[in-house]
């Protein structure tokens, strides 16, 4: 009878001709999961933007060598401009002596000081976090 099916006529079924689900993919062919998904799957997280505490302390340190190189041009300590020899390290002799030890000393402080902007700066942003209300 014409009604009944071939046997030998088999419907070509391929992957390109069968249905796909309308699914968004990313770049490398990932899906991307939906608003529902992510809703059901993800935790809400906390953005904070935290301060680098050792850029704080090299910039404190730097501030601090130039203040302290620039007190001493201003102060102009009483001590003679030439080494006269009798130090141990040269550089460590005459005005040289008190232009070491206050870019020593300011750096220190400097560093110190960058520290605490930070210690402070990373509270507030503690106090300033936005949790997202999801």
């Amino acid at each position: 009878m014409p009604d009944d099916p071939q046997p030998d006529a088999v419907p070509d079924v391929t992957p390109a001709a069968a249905p796909t689900p309308s699914v968004p993919v990313d770049a490398r062919g990932v899906p991307i999961p939906s608003e529902e998904e992510l809703a059901r799957v993800a935790e809400p997280a906390t953005v904070r933007h935290a301060p680098k505490f050792g850029a704080f302390i090299t910039a404190g340190a730097l501030v601090g060598i130039v203040v302290a190189l620039v007190l001493v041009a201003v102060v102009r300590p009483e001590v003679p401009w030439v080494a006269d020899g009798s130090g141990f390290i040269s550089f460590l002799d005459g005005e040289g002596a008190v232009r070491t030890v206050m870019a020593v000393a300011g750096a220190v402080l400097g560093g110190f000081l960058g520290g605490l902007v930070a210690v402070v700066a990373d509270r507030r942003s503690v106090r300033k976090a936005v949790r997202p209300d999801v």
